[in-house]
């Protein structure tokens, strides 16, 4: 799914939170890993920002503050994160830079997909082993999950650190094994119904998560098919603005399916890079 056209100066009708109307709802990936830069399945291994990622990070708060300066109603009231470093350095830095600044919450169902016995292998590797049907079906379907994360597998020890500082109904909730995409969609459940709420009374939201739970995500928001999100990506620190109008009984409308990156030429550039390495 390729992003829309933004036009950040033109009038944005019922929504954005004006005479009453919904709030938006803006989803940011986290910077660039070190193991994104090292082309590693990460998963549920809590790694630091690169570099790279630390300046994408701060290109994707000046691109939300601009917005904000210019768009108010845009400026969020909460910002929602995972825990893992990646994305709460992220949102750190991201929300230091709006007015406020805005609170932080960790939300534990933002977590990464878990990746099961793929986890801290190179996808070159994966590839190699497995094959190429295999690889893709593992990496871009719906319903398939990696095979389970071996209880000898060296990664499962740094797997289980992570879930030992997760909440206990994290712990009980997540798949100790692998997940498919489908799993992660019905875990971000709860967490759409509230996050949808806030969006309806007319508060604006920022969700920084990871490639699969903002995919996840956007299945929720945009009602995409299996299929669609199957070609559907998310590259590193491009903030991504969805708008909604309200629809029968308090739904939500999406003004733009998909939303709109608040610089689409850039996020476009990224797309392209990110799924000529096989997508998020």
């Amino acid at each position: 799914m390729a992003p829309s056209e933004p036009s950040p100066g033109a009038p944005r009708g019922p929504s954005g939170g004006r005479d009453g109307g919904p709030g938006a709802l803006v989803l940011v990936r986290h910077g660039q890993s070190t193991f994104n830069a090292d082309d590693r399945f990460t998963g549920l291994l809590d790694v630091p920002l690169s570099d790279v990622g630390v300046a994408e990070a701060g290109r994707a708060a000046r691109l939300l503050a601009d917005a904000v300066a210019r768009e108010p109603a845009l400026a969020p009231r909460r910002v929602v994160t995972s825990p893992l470093v990646r994305a709460s350095t992220t949102a750190a830095i991201v929300a230091d830079a709006l007015p406020g600044p805005p609170p932080l919450a960790v939300e534990w169902r933002l977590v990464e997909r878990h990746y099961g016995a793929f986890t801290d292998k190179p996808r070159d590797v994966v590839r190699r082993d497995y094959g190429e049907a295999a690889y893709w079906r593992y990496r871009r379907s719906y319903l398939h999950r990696p095979p389970p994360l071996a209880d000898d597998d060296p990664a499962r020890a740094l797997v289980d650190d992570t879930l030992l500082r997760l909440p206990d109904d994290a712990r009980a909730a997540l798949r100790p094994d692998a997940e498919s995409l489908a799993d992660v969609v019905e875990r971000l459940r709860p967490f759409w119904a509230a996050t949808r709420a806030r969006v309806a009374h007319g508060e604006a939201v920022l969700v920084v998560g990871h490639g699969n739970s903002l995919r996840a995500l956007s299945v929720l928001v945009d009602d995409l098919t299996p299929e669609e999100v199957q070609d559907l990506d998310v590259p590193t620190g491009h903030p991504l603005v969805h708008r909604f109008t309200a629809g029968p009984g308090g739904t939500l409308v999406p003004a733009v399916r998909g939303g709109t990156y608040l610089d689409a030429h850039g996020a476009e550039h990224a797309l392209g890079d990110l799924r000529s390495r096989g997508g998020a």
